[in-house]
């Protein structure tokens, strides 16, 4: 793996934002829902899950998200474009989350974000993915559309 960006200016000069070429969705349900967490997390990746002590919360492809959310209170929140970014950060970086939530709020793009160990990600609405790439190109961070699940790319 490579080296961590260790500052903000390394990481927005370094990173690529990739799109991941399906779309995904978040779902919260309650706890003992009947839900066969291992399975889920044995599913492609990437997904997530988040265990509350009143809610679990799902994000991963939207038809499993979708299949999801009969065992919870509200339906699912998506379809999203997943945003990658390439780069390994080191956890004592500070601002990246930041500048990034900042430009697309200027935008009008909503958004969600989650941290992995190495890498950050962002959710953005699906049709708003071709904004969201050009307002991070504005930050200088390259990015990659890959084919879209429904055959397009964007523009």
């Amino acid at each position: 793996m490579e080296t961590p960006a260790r500052t903000l200016e390394e990481a927005l000069r370094r990173t690529r934002a990739t799109a991941l070429p399906r779309p995904f969705g978040v779902v919260g349900v309650p706890p003992g829902a009947g839900l066969d967490l291992g399975a889920l997390l044995a599913g492609p990746a990437p997904r997530q899950v988040v265990c509350e002590e009143d809610e679990v919360t799902v994000l991963g492809p939207w038809e499993e998200v979708q299949s999801l959310a009969a065992a919870g209170e509200e339906g699912p929140a998506g379809p999203f474009a997943w945003i990658r970014f390439e780069t390994p950060m080191a956890w004592e970086l500070v601002g990246f989350l930041g500048a990034v939530t900042g430009a697309l709020a200027e935008e009008g793009i909503s958004l969600g974000a989650v941290c992995g160990y190495s890498r950050d990600h962002v959710f953005v609405p699906w049709d708003r993915l071709p904004e969201a790439l050009a307002c991070l190109g504005r930050l200088g961070i390259a990015a990659d559309e890959a084919a879209r699940g429904d055959g397009t790319h964007g523009s």
